[in-house]
């Protein structure tokens, strides 16, 4: 039995359904610690151990004397009654007849023996057997399993990847040519949208990019539409000024605009026109971010007239 010595602080020796359980001071752990089988309980702050007798015992040897609770009790054991006869399948044949004393059926019963060993011996190889064939299965299906995690983790680091080159970044850095392209690639979807998905407005634009290629998009643009008019005011003059173009248009009312329409189709064309006449003829100094604003009012405000004055609607030169 332990003597008793100093306590630090409260000590509680309780139990659970599974576990013995003791909360000590950390000052005197090493009376928890000397008994076999204990674990820490950081959630309950408590000394845990399995309940079966020993360490009932030992408990009891070591705390029952000074522990301000101690409500444990012994572990409950199962008793189990003994059977008087084997109860196995097709075993009833070795169940003897106390009755009966006979030593010849004794004997017959006896015999059988041999009989179950060899027959337990045929079962146990038929289930190496199929544990072979288990694992053998389990085997490939592991292979399987790595190679499908394998292919996945690849397609997710393809994916990954893509999006980091389809992901507008924070900051956007315009003089980096891959940043450039993809917001390009935003205001190109944004303007297909608002053109009603013109395909060939799409390819047009594909074709002349306004933000690698600002001063060729206005440029190549510019003399697509004023084919367009020509043909729609009927000019056969290709040295008829552009302006001159809408303005024949606009007073024969030769492009249909409904009614209320929101979109100013020839107010717009002559944004279109100004912004051209900056390119082609620059005044002053011509800095490379007004060039990139420009073809981008000059793209959101083709797309909105696009499909009202395109003739030959190929969308190629």
């Amino acid at each position: 039995m332990s003597m008793n010595v100093p306590k630090n602080s409260l000590i509680k020796v309780v139990q659970d359904k599974n576990n013995y359980l003791v909360h000590i001071h950390f000052q005197d752990k090493e009376r928890a610690k000397k008994i076999v089988g204990r674990q820490w309980d950081g959630e309950r702050k408590a000394w845990v151990y399995p309940k079966d007798l020993l360490t009932y015992n030992s408990l009891v040897e070591e705390f029952q004397k000074d522990a301000d609770i101690f409500d444990i009790h012994p572990p409950e054991v199962d008793k189990k009654p003994v059977s008087k006869h084997i109860d196995a399948n097709n075993l009833d044949n070795l169940s003897v007849n106390d009755d009966e004393g006979s030593q010849e059926k004794i004997g017959d019963q006896l015999n059988l023996i041999p009989e179950i060993f060899e027959s337990i011996q045929e079962l146990t190889s038929t289930q190496n057997l199929l544990m072979e064939q288990f694992c053998a299965q389990n085997t490939e299906i592991n292979k399987a399993l790595k190679n499908i995690a394998s292919s996945s983790t690849q397609a997710v680091k393809e994916t990954v990847k893509i999006e980091k080159i389809e992901t507008l970044p924070e900051t956007l850095n315009l003089n980096i040519l891959k940043e450039r392209k993809l917001f390009e690639k935003v205001l190109i979807d944004i303007a297909y949208e608002a053109s009603r998905k013109n395909e060939s407005f799409h390819k047009w634009v594909e074709l002349h990019p306004p933000m690698r290629e600002p001063s060729d998009f206005v440029n190549a643009t510019h003399e697509k539409i004023k084919q367009q008019l020509e043909q729609i005011v009927n000019e056969t003059d290709p040295k008829e000024k552009f302006y001159n173009l809408i303005k024949r248009a606009q007073d024969n009312n030769l492009i249909y605009i409904e009614p209320n329409d929101p979109i100013k189709v020839y107010s717009i064309l002559h944004t279109l026109n100004d912004i051209r006449n900056r390119f082609a003829h620059p005044q002053g100094k011509f800095h490379p971010f007004e060039k990139l604003t420009r073809s981008i009012i000059y793209l959101m405000s083709l797309s909105l007239i696009w499909s009202r004055i395109m003739i030959e609607d190929s969308g190629h030169e």
